[in-house]
């Protein structure tokens, strides 16, 4: 009876042992560890159903198409340490706990380039992480939570990313010198949201469809450049974009369109806005507890109300193109000798009652905004009109060609009308 329980140990042992083995050895994890520094780990096409570390200097690759996907509450992938890369991969986040992160990254001078996030969380978090580049990769989330989450992580570059569905694009908090350069978001709530950081750029994105395309906030210093701010107008409070207690920031050369408010400053004050385009927001730019800012060479075109201020002073605004301004240039300066006064009356009227807001831009509103006198004080005046707009009309070009396209074809119906005729009357 003893030798047969031997026997049975022995079994056990012998089969158990090396199936183990063999599932340990087939993980992505198991090559990762097995990895030395600074070497590629190839990842074979596949899905696998894992959460994994990376705590070293290694490169993980995929291979053809490659699926990492996990619903643990740990995020899929976690990166730690210094100089990691993760290239040509496919991330799914599919845990339902609260702030669950397809990837988290700490550490620094890591690279993600080329994954393709779908998560019910939130989509690459950074936590103390420094000097790291995300590029050429895209986000889809479930409008829960934020697509990029920046936390206390400076110095980071955030380019060529397409994240949509999500709560914020790309978050900051506590995260000096983050740069997001010619990202694509959009349908989410807020596109870019900075809070508490400084020497921030903003170049060359696009934001879009969102409530708002840039809430920045607490911040000094930064730079929101040749970007641009579209559609974002499916809330009461949309803005293209909202500088609050926002100082020292310049927003320089961007388009600011089809947007509820183009520029809404709130409590800001020493900010540069020079040479942008604010065409057919419902509000080209609105001031608020906003002094000693600069707003000079924009173009305000099709908006239907141009410019709004409120309890706002020391504001020097000169030299922009109003298209609703009267003009005359008697010196052939380029500038008009007619100043343009703008009238805050409908902003103090929703101030103290909100419901007015459904009347806005009523013919009785419009009414009582002639009438109405605004204090020279809280009036934004532009003492030097353009006479033209610095930045070229492209709709109206497009209008042009359309219209020149729709005359000839036109003529040419007639024409093959009268063929017509000429035949049936031969």
């Amino acid at each position: 009876m003893k030798k047969l329980w031997y026997l049975i140990v022995f079994l056990m042992l012998f089969w158990t042992h090396p199936s183990s083995s063999i599932h340990a050895e087939s993980t992505l994890q198991y090559l990762i560890d097995q990895a030395p520094e600074h070497s590629i780990v190839r990842i074979p096409r596949g899905v696998y159903h894992e959460s994994i570390v990376l705590s070293k200097p290694v490169t993980l690759q995929g291979n053809g198409q490659v699926t990492i996907q996990s619903c643990r509450k740990e995020p899929v992938i976690s990166i730690k340490g210094q100089r990691v890369s993760v290239k040509n991969v496919t991330v799914i986040q599919c845990s339902q706990e609260k702030n669950a992160a397809a990837i988290q990254v700490s550490g620094n001078h890591h690279r993600i380039e080329h994954v393709h996030i779908r998560t019910k969380g939130i989509g690459i978090k950074l936590e103390h992480a420094y000097h790291t580049v995300i590029t050429q990769s895209s986000i889809k989330g479930e409008k829960q939570h934020n697509g990029i989450d920046l936390w206390k992580s400076e110095q980071n570059v955030i380019e060529k990313v397409r994240i949509e569905k999500v709560r914020d694009g790309i978050y900051m908090e506590q995260s000096d010198y983050t740069t997001a350069v010619q990202n694509l978001i959009q349908q989410s709530n807020y596109g870019i949201h900075i809070m508490y950081s400084d020497h921030i750029t903003i170049q060359k994105n696009i934001s879009k469809n969102n409530v708002a395309g840039a809430m920045v906030m607490e911040t000094k210093g930064g730079k929101i450049e040749k970007n641009e701010f579209i559609f974002n107008n499916r809330n009461v409070h949309a803005q293209g974009i909202l500088l609050f207690d926002a100082t020292e920031t310049k927003v320089v050369r961007n388009n600011i369109s089809y947007n509820r408010v183009g520029i809404f400053a709130e409590s800001a004050s020493n900010n540069l806005i020079l040479s942008n385009e604010m065409r057919g927001n419902f509000i080209g730019i609105q001031f608020k507890e906003a002094n000693g800012n600069i707003v000079s060479n924009n173009t305000f075109i099709s908006n239907v109300n141009e410019a709004q201020a409120l309890s706002s002073s020391d504001n020097e605004v000169k030299r922009n193109y109003w298209d609703a301004s009267l003009k005359l240039d008697a010196d052939g300066s380029g500038y008009s000798d007619i100043p343009y006064k703008t009238n805050p009356f409908f902003l103090s009227l929703t101030k103290d009652i909100p419901e007015y807001q459904l009347f806005f831009h009523s013919p009785g509103m419009v009414v009582l905004q002639k009438l109405w006198k605004s204090p020279d004080n809280e009036a934004m005046t532009d003492d030097s009109p353009l006479m033209t707009a610095k930045i070229q009309d492209e709709s109206k070009s497009s209008s042009g060609v359309i219209i020149v396209f729709s005359l000839l074809l036109f003529l040419g119906s007639i024409t093959l009308w009268r063929i017509g005729r000429k035949k049936e009357d031969a």
